[in-house]
């Protein structure tokens, strides 16, 4: 054999009763059609975190400083739980925006657009591609500083709601996928 060759084994792996699910358990599971194909599979930035969590956090830093030095006066020794509280508030949003950014997934497959997220209870909002009336690319002033930005997907029924990818990275090239996928779901090929 020669060194530029590569050698395979076989490895055996007992997956236990663990990994099997049942029929019904795993019915509720598929999210793909048949002939269906994931074309693109991806996360929020991590940056999605602080950016929905800065006005809470701006909030509670203001409110902070502001009720440390007015109620210092007022209740002195009181006062002292408040800047320690307004750090654990923040922590805790911190913690929640990190569970909602770590349970999103944005999916596009070559029939539809999907976004399932949900910390407890799972949402799955889809639009069909054939269907989908229009989509935008959304850059506000803090996301183009972050180089991430908001896809905006529009089904073509007046009661569908809006699909919207939040805070992607790439958020450009991800924008063409999305329409170059629209465009081939639109026109048949």
């Amino acid at each position: 054999m020669s060194g530029d060759e590569l050698r395979f084994e076989t490895v055996p792996v007992d997956v236990g009763p663990a990994a099997a699910l049942d029929e019904p358990v795993a019915t509720p599971l598929k999210l793909l059609d048949q002939n269906e194909i994931v074309e693109l599979s991806i996360k929020p930035s991590p940056w999605f975190v602080p950016i929905v969590s800065i006005r809470f956090v701006a909030t509670v830093a203001i409110l902070a400083v502001l009720g440390d030095t007015v109620l210092r006066e007022q209740i002195g020794s009181a006062a002292d739980y408040i800047i320690p509280l307004a750090v654990l508030a923040v922590v805790l949003r911190l913690g929640v925006a990190s569970l909602q950014w770590a349970s999103r997934v944005y999916l596009l497959t070559n029939r539809r657009v999907m976004r399932l997220a949900g910390v407890v209870n799972v949402r799955v909002t889809e639009c069909m591609l054939a269907r989908v009336s229009r989509a935008n690319l959304e850059l506000g002033v803090l996301q183009r500083l972050l180089r991430v930005g908001s896809i905006h997907i529009a089904g073509a029924d007046d009661d569908a709601q809006t699909l919207v990818w939040e805070h992607v990275a790439g958020a450009g090239e991800t924008y063409a996928k999305v329409v170059r996928a629209i465009r081939r779901a639109q026109s048949g090929k």
